[in-house]
């Protein structure tokens, strides 16, 4: 179960680490305008979008070392985008830990019984 958990974490991290990059990116201003609310609208049409494209990545790097039940990544990506954007919007570094422990939450919630 143990790697099961550090795989799991793992690729909640990265994904953690893409949604701080790309928020960074609009929060600077360096992919929209700042006039008009031009980075407010960019922002809510990425939440959707990011958490569409991460549940798919998340599930094909689940599924590409194997584990059991790769399709944890969907809930788990929806858990901590939701956390994220309500708890911790203006911490962006905070996606980091929060998707690494609902990805690894999840992991262990799924993991079958022992025989």
């Amino acid at each position: 179960m143990g790697r099961r958990v550090a795989l799991a974490a793992g690729v909640g991290a990265l994904l953690g680490l893409v949604w701080w990059g790309v928020f960074g990116l609009i929060a600077s201003g360096a992919v929209c305008t700042k006039d008009d609310y031009g980075c407010l609208g960019t922002a809510v049409m990425t939440v959707p979008v990011f958490t569409v494209v991460a549940s798919v990545l998340g599930w094909l790097a689940l599924r590409a070392v194997k584990l059991a039940r790769p399709w944890l990544a969907v809930p788990a990506v929806v858990m901590a985008v939701a956390t994220t954007v309500f708890f911790a919007l203006g911490f962006f570094w905070a996606a980091v830990p929060i998707f690494a422990v609902f990805f690894a939450l999840a992991a262990v919630l799924t993991t079958p019984p022992r025989s």
